[in-house]
């Protein structure tokens, strides 16, 4: 399309006029006039409030440079990217001790297989600020209902109905986890006393 067909001519009353023009399809598009003064939506500038225009005016700190405190806030981004993308090591006095080590017999051992093979998810480990009498109740209820589904299944391996792979492992982990809340009530009660 030739250039000079869609550029606005500019009348003696300020007003624009682009002209009518002839489509692909072979129709004919109207001219179009823009008054004068008009700004169209997508050019129009962002709205912002008297505040915020005050804010832009007045320096960030009395007394501080400019450079001095973009410097600071670069610090303060730089410390909150570091601190979010490494993951604190978990407290070592409230997480159990999953990684027991074997016992003489061979159930002793079987069960610290078990307990070791399902280390507790990283949403399950506490967090600093987090009371470690709490983290461990909640630990101890999850693995409660883990035991209360292991319970059905072995009720419905006994009935004859046939288990998948995923079920039976979960049914292997039950001694395992009957001994890690075993241990983790332990470890409640002397937290209580």
């Amino acid at each position: 399309m030739n250039r000079k067909l869609t550029e606005a001519t500019v009348l003696e009353t300020g007003e624009k006029v682009i002209p009518g023009s002839l489509r692909p399809d072979g129709t004919v598009r109207k001219e179009r006039r823009i008054r004068a003064g008009f700004v169209p939506q997508d050019e129009q500038p962002v709205y912002m409030s008297r505040g915020a225009l005050a804010k832009q005016n007045v320096p960030t700190c009395p007394g501080m440079d400019e450079t001095e405190v973009m410097a600071l806030k670069q610090q303060a981004t730089k410390t909150k990217k570091s601190s979010s993308s490494v993951s604190k090591p978990p407290n070592p006095k409230s997480v159990p001790n999953t990684l027991a080590s074997p016992q003489a017999d061979s159930k002793g051992a079987a069960v610290s297989k078990a307990v070791a093979a399902d280390p507790p998810a990283q949403s399950e480990l506490p967090s600093e600020n987090e009371d470690p009498k709490k983290t461990l109740e909640k630990r101890i209820l999850n693995l409660n209902k883990k035991i209360r589904q292991c319970n059905t299944l072995a009720e419905k391996k006994q009935a004859g109905v046939a288990l998948d792979k995923e079920q039976e492992e979960k049914l292997a982990k039950s001694t395992g986890w009957q001994e890690e809340v075993r241990q983790l009530e332990e470890q409640l009660a002397k937290l209580v006393a």
